[in-house]
């Protein structure tokens, strides 16, 4: 599920990633300042994302009730 404490780990490891390459980068700070607001916007729609997909395969690998298998 999408909790807070999620969506402040990933918009801190987006963040620090965007530090990296700004510090690493000096020849594309401008593209880093314009996609930093971006992608920790996105960081909520990007964990819903991950979060339902493993869901959905958690599901996959339990069994049904009627399974005798």
């Amino acid at each position: 599920m999408c909790s807070l404490k999620t969506m402040i780990k990933i918009a801190l490891g987006i963040g620090l990633l965007l530090i990296i390459g700004y510090l690493a980068l000096p020849q594309y700070h401008a593209t880093f300042a314009s996609l930093a607001p971006l992608l920790l916007v996105l960081a909520c729609p990007l964990v819903m994302y991950f979060g339902m997909r493993g869901m959905h395969e958690e599901k996959r690998k339990m069994p049904s009730p009627g399974d005798d298998h």
